[in-house]
């Protein structure tokens, strides 16, 4: 049976969207100041940068803080894949929800390409908005296909396996681990702790897309609160949070460095 998480206190999806943001928000500020500004990763070689980590120990604390604010940075992801099974699930329209997210990808593109190379354009990566949309994508998909019988589960295993392959070939930030995960979840959407104890396994096997997903799972002790409320809800607010801090940050790094 089905158990929906309701509860007087706890975490709202707000909050829970707020915990995101503030992961994310590390990894920025990781890449951004520490490894293009501070470490300037982008001018030396992985050598340089071991010569210097060996000779300088604010070089051994910078690098070691990005360390762990990249790890902080994939908490965010369980967190934002979990909101989007809740959206899907409550959305009077998926085709409108897809759109708005596919905007939000847009909008924060050049924004994402200032705070993580320190240009406009770069073409090395996508910002992590793409892999919801391409998750948004393949639950439109997984609807098409709605039976627990074999034919319609391998249908739906095959739709995952091309939106991870989409996801690399398009180069999207965590868009493997995103789409995995999403796919996990919605699997296991409204078993309570069950889900999140699912989750928190496939987070530990998304290492073998960035070792850095070790800490993944603690994105899930936010989740575990979650009391099944919308809390305060600004949807301006909620859409332009996410460019808004990608041009602060990338243009703090700009000018400090």
């Amino acid at each position: 049976m089905e158990t929906v998480r309701k509860r007087s206190s706890g975490i709202s999806s707000n909050g829970l969207r707020t915990w995101g943001m503030f992961f994310l928000l590390a990894g920025m500020l990781g890449k951004s100041i520490l490894q293009n500004g501070l470490l300037n990763l982008g001018a030396v070689s992985f050598g340089q940068l071991l010569e210097q980590m060996q000779t300088s120990r604010a070089a051994m604390l910078y690098a070691t803080l990005a360390l762990l604010l990249q790890a902080m940075e994939t908490c965010a992801v369980p967190i934002f894949a979990f909101l989007l099974v809740e959206g899907v699930e409550h959305t009077s329209s998926l085709r409108n929800y897809a759109l708005r997210v596919a905007g939000l990808a847009v909008l924060s593109e050049l924004p994402y390409n200032l705070a993580t190379s320190g240009k406009l354009l770069d073409t090395t990566s996508r910002n992590p908005v793409f892999g919801l949309v391409v998750c948004l994508v393949m639950v439109y998909l997984y609807q098409k296909f709605p039976e627990k019988n074999a034919p319609h589960l391998l249908l739906r295993v095959l739709v995952t396996a091309a939106a991870v392959i989409w996801c690399s070939m398009l180069s999207i930030r965590y868009g493997n681990s995103t789409v995995v995960l999403f796919a996990a979840l919605w699997a296991f959407r409204g078993k309570g702790s069950f889900q999140s104890l699912v989750g928190s396994a496939v987070s530990i096997l998304c290492c073998i897309f960035s070792l850095f997903f070790m800490a993944a799972p603690m994105g899930f002790l936010a989740i575990h609160f979650y009391n099944g409320e919308k809390g305060p809800e600004n949807r301006i607010v909620d859409y332009l949070a996410y460019p808004a801090l990608l041009l602060v940050v990338g243009a703090a790094g700009r000018l400090l460095f």
